[in-house]
């Protein structure tokens, strides 16, 4: 069974905001946010990536049972006007990672839980194959020959395969800086595949840290609870919240060095 977490904070000025832009009450706001959510349950990924839909796609849903005073698409504008629904090659749905962490975590318990049963089971056939096996060798010795090896031989001993690096040691200084100034300290694998990503879309290991350092700050300043503080990966995921703490003269110079002045990663400014 799916369920989704709604938390206290969502009634606030941002709901508000929707409601106005709806031009509906909160409640009704709120109602429409949750149909969403529990339709994000199985149509979003992890980051919030609504799969293979569109605006009209997102319509459709929210049209269900609506009010009839209020169309459906113009629901949809007001959610991305608001910063509800973000988009960035496609529409996601804002922070859903965090407010549905609980979730994830829970389907990752479940996923490791059957993968251990799985497991157990193919043990339990091999050990019953193995006792059938058993029962059946002869039990006549194999003969034994003495071959020793000339004079002058000796073993050739195996090529010891190289150690694998470790994914602490393959992090660079540049994001162990990026790390140690950033105010959330949990999946750091994670967000190192995410950091070295960015590097490679352009930005640079110094507007990174610039841009995790401004985020501590607010962080800081605002006393902002852990658990609302964004996860590093998805501080750094595709659909670039980072930017918004990078010097916008950082992120002109950056842009110049890219072939033909051309940003992929479009990024619309949220209401």
């Amino acid at each position: 069974m799916a369920w989704i977490s709604v938390h206290e904070q969502v009634i606030g000025g941002k709901l508000r905001n929707l409601a106005k832009e709806i031009g509906c009450s909160q409640n009704e706001a709120l109602g429409l946010l949750i149909r969403l959510w529990l339709w994000g349950i199985n149509n979003a990924n992890k980051e919030g990536f609504i799969v293979g839909a569109d605006k009209a796609d997102v319509a459709d849903v929210l049209n269900i049972g609506i009010d009839k005073r209020y169309a459906p698409e113009i629901v949809v504008e007001a959610m991305i006007n608001t910063g509800w629904i973000d988009i960035a090659n496609g529409l996601y749905i804002h922070d859903w990672e965090e407010w549905q962490e609980q979730w994830y975590k829970a389907i990752g318990l479940r996923e490791r839980d059957a993968a251990r049963k799985r497991e157990e089971r193919k043990r339990s056939r091999l050990q019953n194959d193995a006792g059938r096996r058993i029962d059946t060798i002869s039990q006549e010795p194999e003969p034994v020959t003495d071959t020793l090896p000339a004079a002058g031989d000796s073993p050739i001993p195996e090529n010891p395969e190289k150690p694998k690096k470790t994914a602490a040691e393959e992090r660079t200084p540049a994001f162990e800086e990026f790390w140690k100034v950033y105010p959330r300290k949990e999946g750091k694998s994670e967000a190192y595949k995410k950091y070295k990503a960015r590097l490679k879309d352009g930005y640079s290991e110094a507007e990174l840290l610039e841009a995790a350092t401004n985020y501590a700050s607010r962080c800081a300043r605002e006393r902002t609870e852990k658990k609302y503080i964004k996860m590093a990966k998805t501080f750094l995921s595709d659909t670039l919240p980072f930017v918004d703490y990078i010097k916008k003269q950082s992120q002109s110079e950056a842009r110049q060095e890219q072939t033909d002045g051309a940003n992929p990663f479009e990024k619309f400014l949220k209401g």
